[in-house]
Protein backbone atom coordinates (compact mmCIF):
# COMPACT_ATOMS: atom_id res chain seq x y z
CA UNK A 1 0.00 0.00 0.00
CA UNK A 2 1.16 3.54 -0.77
CA UNK A 3 0.18 6.88 0.74
CA UNK A 4 -0.45 9.23 -2.16
CA UNK A 5 -0.50 12.99 -1.68
CA UNK A 6 -1.95 15.28 -4.33
CA UNK A 7 -1.16 18.98 -3.92
CA UNK A 8 -3.10 21.26 -6.25
CA UNK A 9 -4.52 24.75 -6.67
CA UNK A 10 -7.88 24.95 -4.94
CA UNK A 11 -9.40 26.16 -8.22
CA UNK A 12 -8.83 22.63 -9.63
CA UNK A 13 -10.83 20.90 -6.89
CA UNK A 14 -13.73 19.81 -9.10
CA UNK A 15 -11.40 18.42 -11.77
CA UNK A 16 -9.31 16.54 -9.18
CA UNK A 17 -12.41 15.06 -7.55
CA UNK A 18 -13.70 13.97 -10.97
CA UNK A 19 -10.31 12.41 -11.78
CA UNK A 20 -10.32 10.44 -8.51
CA UNK A 21 -13.88 9.30 -9.20
CA UNK A 22 -12.88 8.07 -12.69
CA UNK A 23 -9.98 6.18 -11.06
CA UNK A 24 -12.46 4.48 -8.67
CA UNK A 25 -10.99 6.17 -5.58
CA UNK A 26 -13.87 6.25 -3.12
CA UNK A 27 -12.29 7.58 0.09
CA UNK A 28 -9.66 10.20 0.83
CA UNK A 29 -8.77 12.96 3.26
CA UNK A 30 -8.69 16.53 1.97
CA UNK A 31 -7.10 19.55 3.61
CA UNK A 32 -8.36 22.79 2.09
CA UNK A 33 -6.83 26.27 2.01
CA UNK A 34 -3.23 25.25 2.50
CA UNK A 35 -0.62 27.89 1.82
CA UNK A 36 2.92 27.75 0.53
CA UNK A 37 5.27 28.63 -2.28
CA UNK A 38 6.15 26.26 -5.11
CA UNK A 39 7.27 26.04 -8.70
CA UNK A 40 4.13 27.76 -9.93
CA UNK A 41 4.42 30.62 -7.45
CA UNK A 42 2.82 31.55 -4.15
CA UNK A 43 -0.39 30.12 -2.76
CA UNK A 44 -0.98 32.39 0.19
CA UNK A 45 -4.68 33.15 0.43
CA UNK A 46 -4.00 36.86 0.77
CA UNK A 47 -6.28 39.58 -0.55
CA UNK A 48 -3.82 40.52 -3.30
CA UNK A 49 -3.17 36.85 -4.21
CA UNK A 50 -6.27 34.88 -3.25
CA UNK A 51 -5.14 31.47 -4.53
CA UNK A 52 -4.68 28.63 -2.08
CA UNK A 53 -3.81 24.97 -2.45
CA UNK A 54 -5.62 21.85 -1.36
CA UNK A 55 -3.98 18.60 -0.30
CA UNK A 56 -5.52 15.15 -0.67
CA UNK A 57 -4.06 12.18 1.18
CA UNK A 58 -5.20 8.71 0.16
CA UNK A 59 -3.90 5.21 0.89
CA UNK A 60 -3.96 3.21 -2.35
CA UNK A 61 -3.13 -0.27 -3.53
CA UNK A 62 -0.76 -0.59 -6.50
CA UNK A 63 -3.58 -0.75 -9.08
CA UNK A 64 -5.29 2.42 -7.87
CA UNK A 65 -2.00 4.25 -7.53
CA UNK A 66 -1.19 3.42 -11.15
CA UNK A 67 -4.62 4.64 -12.28
CA UNK A 68 -4.21 7.96 -10.47
CA UNK A 69 -0.64 8.43 -11.71
CA UNK A 70 -1.64 7.74 -15.33
CA UNK A 71 -4.69 10.01 -15.11
CA UNK A 72 -2.74 12.98 -13.70
CA UNK A 73 0.09 12.44 -16.21
CA UNK A 74 -2.39 12.31 -19.10
CA UNK A 75 -4.10 15.48 -17.85
CA UNK A 76 -0.78 17.35 -17.76
CA UNK A 77 0.32 15.99 -21.15
CA UNK A 78 -3.02 16.90 -22.72
CA UNK A 79 -2.56 20.56 -21.82
CA UNK A 80 0.85 20.56 -23.51
CA UNK A 81 -0.87 19.69 -26.81
CA UNK A 82 -2.98 22.83 -26.71
CA UNK A 83 -1.20 26.13 -27.38
CA UNK A 84 -2.06 28.69 -24.75
CA UNK A 85 -3.29 26.15 -22.19
CA UNK A 86 -1.52 26.18 -18.85
CA UNK A 87 -0.31 22.96 -17.21
CA UNK A 88 -2.49 22.18 -14.19
CA UNK A 89 -0.88 23.20 -10.90
CA UNK A 90 -0.81 19.72 -9.41
CA UNK A 91 1.91 17.53 -7.95
CA UNK A 92 1.62 13.92 -6.82
CA UNK A 93 3.86 12.23 -4.26
CA UNK A 94 3.84 8.76 -2.71
CA UNK A 95 5.57 6.81 0.02
CA UNK A 96 5.10 3.38 1.62
CA UNK A 97 2.13 3.12 3.97
CA UNK A 98 1.14 0.54 6.56
CA UNK A 99 -2.17 0.75 8.39
CA UNK A 100 -1.52 0.15 12.09
CA UNK A 101 -5.03 0.36 13.58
Amino acid sequence: MQMVMLVFRASLKEQVHALLHRCDVKAFTEVNETVGYGQTGPAEGLAFYPGTNSVILVALDADHQERVTKAVTAWCEDTARHPGWQKPSISVFSWPCTQIV
